[in-house]
């Protein structure tokens, strides 16, 4: 088995067909059938179905997605990573929201400080959006607020965070220091996206007193419900980081949800078969102050 046989099944995974392969790889197509069978005799398993002209990938096929995907990128991070000895190199971080807008930046301030010749490109989506980016080595490290999913993703958590209800003070419920959660299916309700942390969080606290909420309004951006609720349009469940400034100006209200646990972990997330360059750790450290010791022993 080569690297060959891998990139050309990466091809043709990620193409869907085997004549996409060939024309992305710039090869003939009938190499590329070769190629696949041998691979599929040397490890005695089939990685795609042929039904009606079509291919459709296995369990086998998804299972060695993975491994394939990591070990064509470890080769191409290991041939940039030689060439570029003394040169300056890229780290890919992904952050969840609410680490994007108030931690990531501090984050990557002070590893520049120490990796100058190291230039960060950082993408800043929910939750489920990262996890997928680590998945598909499209991004290097993870900084999350939920869970992902994956086995093939190490999660280690580093630090606290909560949500908290929020409403206009202009809203009935600002007079009150608590409600019950019955209370919240009558309401009109500004939420995340599905996919998001925050929404993610939510939905689990409510369906664990058997509520489903349907909200009037959701959202990508945490600002733009923040802005509703100062308007009275209805009330939201944001990170209390995000509202942290307007509940000090007294432009909301934090209102406590009795009998909900709002607290939330954020996590430091990587591919388990991921390289750890020195610049790769060093964020780690810089993010979660020690949890690279944990995944060292993993």
């Amino acid at each position: 088995m080569t690297l060959r046989h891998l990139k050309i099944f990466l091809a043709v995974y990620e193409t869907g067909s085997t004549t996409g392969a060939a024309e992305e790889l710039l090869i003939a197509q009938p190499s590329v059938s070769v190629a696949l069978k041998e691979l599929e005799e040397h490890y005695g398993v089939r990685v795609f179905e042929r039904m009606a002209k079509r291919l459709y990938v296995t369990e086998a096929g998804q299972e060695l997605y993975q491994y394939a995907r990591h070990l064509v990128s470890l080769f191409e991070e290991t041939e940039d990573a030689m060439k570029s000895l003394g040169t300056s190199g890229t780290l890919r971080v992904g952050s969840s929201v609410t680490i994007g807008n108030y931690f990531l930046p501090g984050y990557i301030r002070a590893f520049r400080e120490e990796y100058p010749q190291i230039r960060v490109r950082a993408t800043v989506e929910n939750t489920d959006t990262i996890e997928n980016l680590l998945l598909e080595n499209g991004i290097d490290v993870g900084l999350v607020e939920g869970q992902v999913h994956s086995p093939f993703l190490v999660q280690l958590p580093y630090r606290k965070d909560s949500l908290v209800m929020i409403c206009s003070t202009e809203h009935p419920y600002a007079s009150y220091e608590s409600i019950v959660p019955e209370v919240l299916a009558a309401e009109d309700m500004l939420l995340r996206e599905k996919g998001s942390a925050v929404r993610e969080l939510f939905d689990i606290r409510m369906a664990g007193t058997g509520l489903e909420i349907e909200p009037v309004w959701e959202s990508v951006s945490s600002h733009a419900l923040i802005r509703a609720v100062k308007e009275n349009m209805g009330i939201s469940v944001l990170p209390y980081y995000l509202v942290e400034e307007d509940i000090r100006r007294g432009e909301v209200k934090a209102v406590a949800v009795e009998g909900m646990d709002f607290t939330r972990e954020f996590s430091i997330v990587y591919h388990r078969n991921k390289y750890h360059s020195r610049a790769f750790d060093a964020f780690v450290r810089i993010c979660g102050g020690g949890v690279e010791k944990k995944a060292e022993k993993r």
